[in-house]
Formats: C-alpha cells, sequence, structure tokens
C-alpha cells in the first residue's frame, strides 16, 4: 500500500515541475568558463572563440574562408586607427553572429587593430546579460558592430551588412551616410 507521504512527495514533485519552466539544454557561461554545449555570456577575450572547441569549428572555418576586398581595405587602412574602438556584441547561439563576428574579426586583424580597441560582448538566447549590455548599447539584434571614434558611436552595423562588413565599414568612416538594415 502506498503511503499518504508518498502520494504527497508525487504531487508536490509533479506540481513543482508542471509549473517550473525547464532550463535550457544548454549551460550558459560567464566570461571563457564554457565547455560542451553552452553559450558565452558577459564580456569575454576573443581567444575563447578561437581555442574553445564549441566555438572554434565555426569561428575558425569563417574567419579563414572569408575573402577580404583588397581595394576596400586599402583605403581602410589609413581611417581605421584615428582613434576609433569597435564593440562587439553577439550571440554564440546565432548564426549571422556565427558568420559575421569571424568575418569582422579578421577584417579589424588585417587593419591591425589593436586588441585593446576591441570589446567582445556575448549576450544569452533572449538577447540578455547580467550587466545589461543589451540596455548600455540597446542592442535588440545581434551581431551588432558598434563604431567608436573618440569614445563616441559613430555608427553601428546591425545583424547583418548591407554590401559588405568592410564596405560598410568604409561607408561609415568616410561619409558616414551608412544607414543599417533597421534604421528608420
Amino acid at each position: 500500500m502506498i503511503s499518504k507521504q508518498l502520494v504527497a512527495f508525487c504531487l508536490f514533485f509533479t506540481t513543482f515541475f508542471a509549473l517550473t519552466p525547464l532550463q535550457a539544454q544548454t549551460k550558459v557561461a560567464q566570461g571563457t568558463d564554457c565547455t560542451g554545449d553552452c553559450h558565452l555570456v558577459g564580456k569575454f577575450d576573443r581567444r575563447v572563440l578561437e581555442s574553445n572547441e564549441t566555438y572554434a569549428s565555426w569561428f575558425l572555418k569563417n574567419y579563414n574562408d572569408y575573402q577580404i576586398d583588397a581595394t576596400i581595405l586599402d583605403t581602410l587602412q589609413a581611417l581605421s586607427k584615428n582613434n576609433i574602438t569597435f564593440k562587439i556584441i553577439m550571440g554564440t547561439w546565432c548564426s549571422d553572429s556565427q558568420r559575421d563576428v569571424p568575418r569582422f574579426s579578421k577584417i579589424l586583424d588585417t587593419l591591425q587593430i589593436s586588441s585593446e580597441a576591441i570589446t567582445y560582448y556575448a549576450l544569452d538566447t533572449n538577447k540578455q546579460s547580467a550587466e545589461k549590455i543589451e540596455e548600455t548599447y540597446n542592442v535588440r539584434f545581434v551581431p551588432t558592430f558598434i563604431i567608436l571614434e573618440n569614445g563616441v558611436e559613430r555608427n553601428r552595423i546591425v545583424e547583418m551588412s548591407i554590401q559588405t562588413l568592410e564596405a560598410d565599414l568604409l561607408n561609415i568612416l568616410t561619409s558616414n551616410t551608412y544607414k543599417h538594415v533597421y534604421a528608420e
């Protein structure tokens, strides 16, 4: 015979788990502490994307496969070091981020932009972070590449480029008539 306590426990257990939202199957990691199937959240060092097997599979492939337009690169080279910094806000779970963050990183590397001038942030699958990066930088879509000059936002590339990443960056750094895909 089943005891009343066992029935009460089963009823509580069933009710508790029926009312509690299921946790995502992926782990969330702050910074670099991420192994297996997980997503980065918060500020992190780009080396994590290159060295962690979870991310390196897509980061290195998209980085190595991207062919930068050399004619645009020549013009960018002269413009890119005038107190320009970059905020790269992404989701490691996002296919657009997986495609374009390695490409944008390659452009910045080719331009020899100092790693101190580039900050990487990751948002969770709800596009949120504990530090409220999404609010600080008004991010609704990822990836978002924010280009700052003397600490002031000059413009941003949001979710995807209009032409190519390097052509959009050139537009931002020259005429600044650039409007990202969600601009009004």
